[in-house]
């Protein structure tokens, strides 16, 4: 596999080059995408090349928007966003374009997954296949993915609705980028890691195309009346890491897989630290 860091998340950086030294100076085989506009040609060019050159993968391009928008002019703006973002991914060779199924909360300055009473409908559901073929049909990516990510508030809350995403859109460029962590409900799922990892692959290995590399622990004791998960970097939490990159590597010995969330270089070392180690452990490359 090919380890990677969310960088963005503390490099504000913009130039690839600076990108791409600090993802060599912490040993990273992968990463997202540096921020780039669809109008801005020639620094695709020079992401794809400058990439290529050093044999850094790029595992994603972002597009985080919500393409269910109830409101026609953000949802037609949000969805032409995550067109653009997916033909950047064909552009530069990146394994995917990752985004969620949306919402229809209609807050503004928030995430794109977020609650709404009716995210859960049928209705909904067929919303989501509808936004997938739109924007496939327009972007028609030849190299890479659309691929979309769980989400607990969303209609893609999990391996089975992500089968009946797939089979619904019937595409080949529709594609799965897996975070399990994502797919943790409730207590029971909390504590049974390694069921859950087995699943979604057993159900979606054929179609991952990049992971995301999180870890997940409860929260503060006086929260806990009511289920509270907190993400925590890599090896701080309950998620099965030898299960995940046993199944990670059967799927491909170059799959991207990606740590986020974190808010420094330093957090990111942590994670890579814990991450590495467990893989000498099982004799995966990383």
């Amino acid at each position: 596999m090919r380890l990677g860091a969310t960088i963005s998340s503390y490099f504000g950086d913009p130039d690839p080059q600076s990108y791409i030294a600090e993802c060599r100076a912490w040993g990273y085989r992968s990463a997202p995408c540096p921020s780039v506009r669809i109008q801005e040609t020639e620094k695709i060019r020079e992401i794809a090349k400058a990439f290529s050159a050093v044999d850094i993968a790029i595992g994603e391009v972002q597009a985080w928007v919500s393409a269910l928008d109830p409101r026609p002019e953000v949802r037609s703006k949000n969805q032409q966003l995550i067109a653009e973002s997916l033909t950047i991914a064909d552009e530069v060779n990146a394994a995917c374009c990752v985004t969620v199924s949306g919402t229809l909360d209609i807050r503004d300055d928030i995430a794109s997954d977020t609650p709404h009473p009716d995210n859960f409908h049928a209705s909904t559901f067929d919303a989501v296949v509808e936004w997938i073929k739109k924007v496939l049909k327009e972007a028609r990516p030849q190299r890479t993915k659309l691929a979309l990510e769980m989400s607990p508030w969303t209609p893609l809350d999990g391996p089975e609705a992500y089968v009946n995403i797939i089979k619904a859109v019937d595409h080949p460029a529709l594609a799965v980028h897996l975070d399990p962590s994502n797919a943790v409900l409730d207590p029971r799922i909390f504590w049974s890691t390694t069921a859950l990892i087995n699943r979604c692959f057993d159900m979606l290995g054929g179609w991952v195309v990049s992971c995301h590399a999180k870890d997940l622990h409860y929260g503060s004791m006086v929260q806990l009346r009511h289920v509270n998960f907190v993400e925590v970097i890599p090896g701080q939490g309950v998620l099965d890491y030898r299960t995940f990159l046993k199944r990670a590597e059967g799927v491909s010995p170059n799959l991207p897989l990606i740590m986020e969330h974190l808010p420094s270089a330093e957090d990111y070392g942590k994670g890579a630290k814990y991450i590495r180690g467990v893989a000498r452990e099982i004799g995966v490359t990383i």
